[in-house]
């Protein structure tokens, strides 16, 4: 009787652990001071694009927000940057970065500066796993001043 107990919560233990391990992902928040509510309403959630819209007056850096590589750094045409950076099956987009810090190939660690983040400006921040659009919600660490 025991050991079919000692199976079966394994068999659980097991299961939930492989469809838990992308809601377990953390991600750091983009800004540097984690401050994701500045001005008032400026940090929305778009659930049908999935992406989410920053924007702070505090913060002049944009970092990764996890340990990963540089996938592509292109110039937009508005004169910004956008950063692609990726962790196993997962690519993180920041679009509106003003002076890009990293390259191409760069290896990055949860936290790292990615670029240069002009006050008050808007930041796109958007997350896939292969090529299917997440909601990055749960997984991104950011405070609000609520939480300060």
């Amino acid at each position: 009787m025991n050991k079919q107990i000692l199976i079966l919560l394994t068999t659980l233990f097991v299961t939930n652990s492989v469809f838990s391990q992308t809601d377990s992902l953390r991600l750091v928040c983009p800004f540097e001071n984690g401050t994701g509510r500045e001005p008032k309403e400026a940090f929305t959630w778009d659930p049908p694009e999935k992406k989410i819209i920053m924007i702070t007056k505090k913060d002049t850096v944009m970092r990764s927000c996890i340990d990963a590589k540089v996938s592509n750094v292109n110039p937009t045409e508005d004169g910004r940057y956008e950063v692609v950076i990726y962790y196993k099956d997962f690519y993180f987009w920041y679009y509106g970065i003003t002076k890009p810090y990293v390259k191409r190939g760069d290896v990055l660690k949860a936290g790292q500066a990615l670029g240069f983040y002009q006050p008050g400006t808007e930041i796109e921040f958007r997350m896939f796993k292969k090529e299917e659009p997440m909601d990055p919600r749960r997984m991104l660490d950011c405070r609000t001043p609520n939480d300060e």
